[in-house]
């Protein structure tokens, strides 16, 4: 997989040290979780919250640092946040006030990416770019929260008029123009994408990609002994 990701890397003229791989754990049981974190890897994803209560508790002896991806219900967001430091689905104006004051209330420091929908598909979570830009502003207002950057997912059912390719491009956009309003804004100086997953990695990498959600084909690979 690594090898697959520099080669995306390379093909886009991109240094693959800019491009995390993400491992998603949500398929696998703990002894799976823990052989990756046996392998090395120390930043792990999850997508519900009963889950990641069972895994990062599972793993509490170790140094993972626990992400998010998943829809998040805000009766929950205080169980979640609990665990994981980095949440990717943070899809609406409410579930960024609710982040705001539960991390205030605990005095916990988390970091998020902001959701977009930009399929249009009923079936997706998030914001459009107007909303996006009201929970920017209130995330940065907080002591507590740092902005990754942003999160989207290609379409379900792509089109001519709406492609894998012209969603993560049309993200990237995105980034790029809220950056240049204010770089420092976000944790790292830049507006981070996490966007792209084993079937669409080259075209997230293509588009500015810094962070791809693998899984599946994380352990096919695992399989033959490589990551």
């Amino acid at each position: 997989m690594h090898l697959r990701i520099e080669r995306a890397a390379r093909a886009a003229d991109r240094d693959p040290a800019d491009i995390q791989l993400l491992p998603v754990t949500k398929a696998v049981d703990q002894a799976t979780t823990r052989a990756l974190y046996d392998l090395g890897e120390r930043e792990l994803a999850e997508n519900r919250a009963q889950a990641l209560e069972d895994k990062a508790s599972a793993l509490d002896d170790t140094e993972v640092r626990w992400h998010f991806i998943g829809h998040l219900q805000r009766n929950k967001a205080r169980r979640v946040l609990k665990w994981a430091e980095v949440m990717h689905s943070v899809d609406s104006m409410a579930l960024t006030a609710a982040l705001v004051r539960i991390c205030a209330d605990e005095n916990w420091q988390r970091q998020i990416y902001l959701q977009l929908n930009l399929t249009g598909e009923d079936a997706k979570h998030g914001m459009q770019a107007t909303e996006c830009r009201e929970a920017l502003a209130l995330a940065v207002e907080s002591d507590h929260l740092q902005v990754l950057g942003l999160m989207g997912m290609a379409p379900l059912h792509p089109t001519d008029g709406c492609s894998t390719d012209s969603v993560f491009r049309s993200l990237g956009v995105l980034a790029g123009q809220l950056e240049s309003e204010g770089a420092s804004r976000f944790a790292t100086g830049h507006c981070g994408l996490s966007m792209g997953m084993s079937s669409d990695l080259e075209a997230a990498v293509s588009a500015g990609s810094t962070c791809l959600r693998i899984g599946s084909d994380l352990y096919a690979a695992s399989e033959g002994g490589e990551l």
